[in-house]
């Protein structure tokens, strides 16, 4: 595919970058519901969306999510980037038909419009912590999205994407608290393993961020909470390591064209 990136040269600005701290400089963020990029952006910007649930959508509770990272990061690299943030709280990969917990549009009701219609160079999705969910709360109760369903449903906006040219960087979910209980973590690893393994058939990157912070806990001698607001979402903390991570994949994806 063409990517379509600004010369080294007109990319290395001055940006205030704080190491975990709250901004790296100019976010670049689009609003999303602007599916004209030529409104904010220049020809030469990469074209970016991130597309999840609250883990990927901006907080309150955080400065800077991942999503708003990006494009200083990348910048260090001689890249100049834009992000349009998809992310919705709630949001499972499937249709509102599937499991209507949260009245709202999830993955597939809103790929279209939320994502294609953007024409993205680079898309960054992030789901699984409402697909695996269990709301009965024990250990054998159904997720809210089936595993086969949330697999299928992943293939699809994979290889959708790639018929269009579109680059992916595939996020896998963080690990959950211990007030989750070691039940939902045992399912939520199953479709922490689907997205490893699409990536891999797929060729695409991948954030594994269930063992970013395990990785993290052992190597501070930590607990991955320590990244974690609430036990599921990450603070800024721990969006500050995504976003690094991030960063890393998609370099490395631009680079190999």
């Amino acid at each position: 595919m063409e990517i379509r990136l600004c010369k080294k040269s007109l990319c290395f600005v001055a940006i205030a970058l704080l190491v975990w701290g709250t901004g790296y400089g100019e976010t670049n963020i689009v609003d999303k519901d602007h599916p004209d990029w030529a409104l904010s952006v220049s020809a030469d910007t990469l074209r970016i969306v991130a597309f999840g649930n609250s883990i990927t959508a901006e907080r309150k509770t955080v400065d800077q999510v991942f999503a708003q990272r990006i494009p200083g990061l990348l910048a260090r690299e001689g890249i100049d980037a834009a992000v349009i943030n998809s992310g919705i709280g709630g949001s499972h990969t499937g249709r509102r038909t599937d499991h209507d917990l949260f009245k709202i549009e999830h993955g597939m009701d809103r790929f279209q419009s939320d994502v294609v219609a953007h024409a993205p160079d680079l898309v960054v999705i992030g789901f699984g912590t409402n697909d695996s969910y269990i709301d009965s709360k024990t250990p054998d109760g159904p997720s809210r999205i089936p595993l086969e369903k949330y697999q299928a449903n992943l293939k699809y906006f994979i290889t959708n994407l790639q018929d269009q040219g579109a680059e992916i960087v595939l996020i896998a979910p963080n690990i959950l608290g211990a007030n989750y209980g070691d039940f939902q973590n045992k399912r939520l690893l199953k479709y922490v393993k689907v997205v490893r393994k699409l990536a891999r058939r797929f060729d695409t990157g991948l954030v594994d961020n269930y063992k970013l912070f395990q990785d993290y806990a052992k190597q501070h001698k930590t607990s991955y909470e320590e990244l974690m607001l609430d036990g599921c979402h990450p603070n800024d903390k721990g969006h500050a390591l995504i976003a690094q991570h991030l960063a890393v994949e998609i370099s490395k994806r631009i680079n190999a064209d």
